[in-house]
């Protein structure tokens, strides 16, 4: 299940597919197979569902989290939320709590689920992108608290060396198609350190499936 906002839903992609369909087809090269789910469609191929709504703040996206992940029961969330929260610069310092309770509400609504959560894009503006700074921090220091504690959580760092850029943005804020191939890639690798870790459950609904769960 894809939770987030614009980025998510697709908003800057020329097909509105987001990193998703580009994320599907990594995950079939490698002999995985996904399914995704949520309330909403979005995208100009089949397995678009999605739970993402353009605009929705950290709370507004626990909210439709909260409500569609009993519905779903998925075995794997990838959550990319607090980007809007920044749009008017300044800070957010409850953006890390905010996030963890969310990621708390999939463990309880899902059991045995895994989270895979994505630190927060750049931006072209210099007071949001600051803020998503801090947001980032806030973010990694959830994720070692989490971890530590032995919670399925793996971290993927969007603004790492092979994230998108502010030249992958098609409006200063949104990806571009290059930017959410970039994106792909490093939700690849995300799926990739879970199925190291051996930290992917079956799917309580049969959702998410793939060769190499269970393998030892």
């Amino acid at each position: 299940m894809p939770i987030g906002a614009s980025v998510t839903f697709g908003v800057g992609s020329t097909t509105g597919n987001s990193y998703r369909k580009n994320l599907q087809d990594l995950m079939n090269a490698n002999n995985m197979t996904i399914d995704y789910v949520g309330t909403r469609n979005h995208g100009n191929f089949n397995n678009n569902a999605v739970e993402a709504t353009s605009g929705f703040v950290i709370s507004q996206i626990a909210a439709a989290a909260h409500a569609a992940v009993p519905i779903f029961l998925p075995n794997l969330v990838l959550i990319d939320a607090g980007t809007n929260n920044c749009n008017s610069g300044g800070t957010v310092p409850d953006a890390g709590a905010n996030i963890t309770n969310i990621i708390n509400d999939v463990f309880a609504q899902s059991p045995g689920s895994t989270v895979i959560l994505a630190t927060i894009l750049v931006n072209s503006d210099a007071k949001q992108d600051a803020c998503r700074v801090d947001e980032n921090r806030q973010i990694a220091t959830l994720t070692g608290s989490m971890q530590a504690a032995g919670k399925k959580l793996v971290l993927v760092d969007m603004r790492g060396p092979d994230g998108p850029l502010v030249s992958d943005l098609a409006d200063g804020r949104h990806p571009n198609d290059a930017g959410y191939v970039k994106m792909a890639n490093v939700f690849f690798r995300g799926i990739e350190e879970v199925v190291s870790k051996h930290i992917l459950s079956p799917p309580l609904n049969t959702i998410f499936t793939s060769k190499t769960v269970g393998d030892s």
